[in-house]
């Protein structure tokens, strides 16, 4: 790990892209990656497969000197690291406390259902690891961007009391996932209570510090093992707790990932074929916009669909005015867009170059107008105005095209 991380990098973009500016460039620029691996083993994601269940951690002296280099080196840097973390940001340095143990286990997860008794928790090593990245002459601000594992925080609390007092911005991201637990058990992550007691201790130790500070947390819609109830109950915990999310994600199957198998195949794959388990799948397109305006419960555009939902699920108590209401009843005369207004919006033509779209600059386009479609191989597109049809390769009036004699 050292030794490749202490290679000589520019830390910039290819030559080629200098004078673009590239987003995921501007968010890592500042970063440091302290480890690689993940033993959370989250069925949605990935990481697990690509950069392995153990972790690999960073020396610190390899760490420090690389946050040495940004601040001698990199263009534009004002002494501020965006992160220090890596696939999670509190797995640095921990490890199964036996190797034999670790060598011979084969659960996909070191933490769920309950963290493993084999496994160290201590966040010592990384809060020793800020302390001294903070003390770094020329570094103001030491910020942590990566997940947080919360359950495994809360084994740590003066790890949350560093992090709270001196690395979060006024806003931490954390990603519950959801509240309910038939969803969080097929995503393998922990209950909820975990996070209520990660935020009432990084809470309390902002408040120590004189600092405003919120949790912003992320959920999943339509996961597998999610039912129109689980999102209900979802949207009533965020109105609860004052939280209307912004940007909200839909289950999207990616590869290697364990939900994807379930998604594609309605079983849960890491149970036995006696002991198998159905798992509920959502792919009607309706029905996954209805569970992403579940998280959206306050955007006007989608009451609509909310409303006629939960007269379909029986809960006419949440529709009326109230704070323990859902979703009012009127409909204001402005509001539009939504999860109901996507639903009736027809899709429109994607034009090509092969469809109208005019040539790019440079090629050759003498044998049609801007605006005409390229013929097909074997037609003359001399022979037809640009708003008549393509003609077929055989018509029904010369009849079939003859055979090729053999030679």
């Amino acid at each position: 790990m050292d030794e490749l991380y202490e290679l000589p990098f520019s830390r910039l973009p290819h030559p080629k892209h200098r004078q673009t500016k590239l987003p995921a460039y501007e968010m890592i620029k500042f970063s440091v990656t302290i480890l690689r691996g993940c033993f959370g083993g989250c069925s949605f994601c990935s990481i697990t497969e690509h950069e392995g269940r153990i972790i690999q951690s960073r020396s610190e002296a390899s760490i420090l000197g690389e946050i040495e280099r940004i601040r001698d080196v990199t263009p534009g840097f004002t002494g501020n690291i965006s992160d220090l973390g890596g696939p999670t940001a509190n797995m640095y340095r921990l490890a199964c406390k036996s190797r034999e143990i670790e060598a011979a286990c084969k659960k996909p997860s070191c933490v769920f259902p309950d963290i493993c008794d084999n496994l160290g928790t201590d966040h010592g090593p990384l809060v020793a690891l800020y302390r001294k990245a903070r003390a770094i002459k020329g570094i103001k601000r030491v910020f942590i961007a990566s997940g947080v594992r919360y359950d495994l925080a809360v084994r740590s609390p003066e790890w949350i009391r560093e992090l709270a007092q001196h690395h979060t911005g006024g806003y931490l991201k954390i990603a519950p996932e959801h509240t309910e637990d038939a969803p969080l058990k097929h995503m393998m992550k922990p209950g909820i209570g975990a996070y209520d007691r990660f935020k009432e201790l990084f809470d309390r130790y902002s408040l120590e510090a004189g600092k405003e500070q919120y949790l912003i947390p992320y959920f999943i819609a339509a996961h597998p093992g999610t039912t129109d109830e689980d999102m209900l109950n979802l949207a009533l915990w965020l109105k609860r707790n004052s939280f209307r999310p912004d940007q909200v994600q839909a289950f999207l199957p990616s590869p290697m990932a364990t939900a994807t198998a379930m998604y594609h195949t309605g079983y849960n794959p890491l149970r036995s074929l006696k002991k198998r388990e159905r798992v509920h799948v959502i792919k009607d397109l309706e029905r996954r916009r209805l569970h992403k305006a579940f998280l959206r419960y306050h955007d006007p555009g989608n009451w609509p669909v909310l409303r006629e939902a939960l007269r379909r699920m029986g809960r006419t108590d949440l529709i009326g005015p109230g704070k323990d209401r859902l979703v009012p009843s009127y409909q204001p005369a402005h509001a539009r867009g939504g999860e109901g207004y996507r639903g009736r919006i027809q899709p429109g033509v994607a034009l090509t170059q092969h469809t109208g779209l005019p040539p790019r600059a440079g090629e050759q386009s003498s044998q049609r107008g801007p605006d005409r479609p390229l013929a097909r191989a074997g037609e003359q597109s001399s022979q037809r105005g640009p708003d008549r049809p393509l003609a077929r390769a055989t018509s029904d009036k010369r009849g079939p095209l003859p055979k090729r004699r053999p030679r």
